[in-house]
């Protein structure tokens, strides 16, 4: 089976949005067997949507469309399906109600212009949406399937996973394994796993760089029985190879896979962080469930706060400095003995653009592990930008846990 993915949105190619719809799509796809053989994006501009559907049309079985179902004047993908398919509009009075009873259900009286989502084209068959407002449409020509959905990726997929994947059957599915990667840059790891890597093209071996670490994905060319026993066979190899530093395949996060270990040991975690701003424990708390380890959070920006809230020394602070291994060490024993929990972790660093100085220049973090047995601690020079900067040091904070929690299995 063919596909192809359409998203829609003036904000697609102006750069105000990136589209992580067509990237999530394109990995569902590839995992049900269907090849998608072509994306494309396009303007909130109806001509321009019916010229892409009519060169879609017939080129794939199965055509997933994103984006401009909304009640918004700038959301014209209906009325563009509409004119295509030469379709009218009904008015769906039990779709309607369903809007009414939901948006009372959250405390709001509905809008008189969330009407036009439930005008349904007489062509289409509605695909409910349980999680917003607009529902996916259906329509279907003489050789191609087109699945119309919400640009709002959590929207679009609950859709695809209700209603559309699981009739899709493109056949055997394309080998392929993620090992998920932190602590070695992209060369060192490249190096490293040089010798383990096939010599012809059976199997294909990328290196997919993130501020946060590095993804190692490992694919076959074809579905063969033989290609799935290759690709299986370098995955073990690469990651007894790395050790360590592979924390996870394919969809796990690092705060998962740290979580994973603190539950199996039935232990509990505090966080005190003050350069990365909340994002470590941010990123915990995406986990079902973290309330069952983490016990809070701290975070102390300035000095008086790392004083007062974590019980970090001014003498410390006056000889060390806030961004010092000392001040990261006693951020996280300070977070540890407060909650009383069995470990805390800390950060600290300069994100910039400014506040740096040639002996601590902007992009220096210290992070740091308080155990039930010792205290460790690490020094980096990240990217100096304020966003990967948090990025990267809530990675390595967690990740330090996570080595500290794995020594002790």
């Amino acid at each position: 089976m063919k596909a192809a993915i359409l998203t829609i949105g003036d904000e697609l190619l102006d750069g105000f949005k990136v589209d992580t719809n067509a990237a999530w799509l394109g990995q569902r796809l590839l995992q049900r067997g269907v090849t998608v053989v072509s994306m494309a994006s396009v303007r909130d501009e109806q001509q321009a949507i019916e010229d892409l559907v009519s060169r879609l049309d017939g080129q794939a079985d199965i055509v997933i469309v994103t984006g401009g179902l909304g009640p918004t004047p700038d959301d014209v993908t209906k009325a563009a399906f509409c004119s295509y398919f030469h379709s009218d509009v009904h008015f769906d009075e039990n779709y309607w109600q369903v809007l009414v009873d939901r948006f009372r259900q959250r405390g709001y009286d509905i809008p008189d212009n969330n009407r036009s989502q439930a005008e349904i084209p007489t062509r289409a068959k509605l695909l409910s949406n349980s999680v917003g407002t607009a529902p996916g449409l259906e329509f279907d020509s003489a050789g191609t399937t087109f699945y119309v959905l919400p640009g709002v990726p959590a929207e679009m997929e609950a859709i695809m996973r209700e209603h559309v994947l699981p009739g899709l059957g493109g056949g055997a599915s394309i080998p392929w394994v993620t090992l998920r990667t932190a602590g070695m840059f992209e060369s060192a790891l490249a190096e490293r796993l040089a010798p383990l890597l096939p010599e012809d093209d059976s199997v294909r071996v990328a290196f997919l760089p993130e501020y946060t670490g590095l993804d190692v994905r490992i694919r076959g060319v074809d579905n063969s029985p033989a290609t799935r026993q290759r690709v299986g066979a370098l995955a073990e190899a690469v990651e007894s190879e790395l050790g360590g530093v592979v924390y996870g395949r394919d969809d796990v996060t690092m705060e998962a896979a740290v979580g994973t270990l603190l539950s199996h040991r039935k232990e509990t975690l505090a966080v005190a962080e003050s350069s990365s701003g909340g994002l470590v424990s941010s990123r915990l708390t995406d986990i079902p469930g973290a309330s069952a380890y983490l016990l809070g959070a701290v975070v102390a920006y300035s000095n008086e706060a790392k004083i007062a809230q974590l019980g970090v020394r001014p003498d410390t602070l006056e000889t060390q400095g806030a961004v010092s291994e000392p001040i990261a060490r006693e951020m996280a024993a300070g977070v540890q003995s407060l909650l009383g929990t069995h470990w805390g972790v800390a950060t600290t660093g300069i994100a910039g653009p400014g506040g740096g100085t040639a002996d601590k220049p902007v992009g220096l973090v210290f992070v740091a592990v308080s155990g039930p047995h010792r205290t460790v601690s690490r020094e980096a020079r990240l990217v100096p930008d304020r966003i990967a900067h948090k990025a990267a040091t809530a990675q390595m904070a967690l990740n330090l846990l996570r080595q500290e929690l794995l020594s002790l299995e």
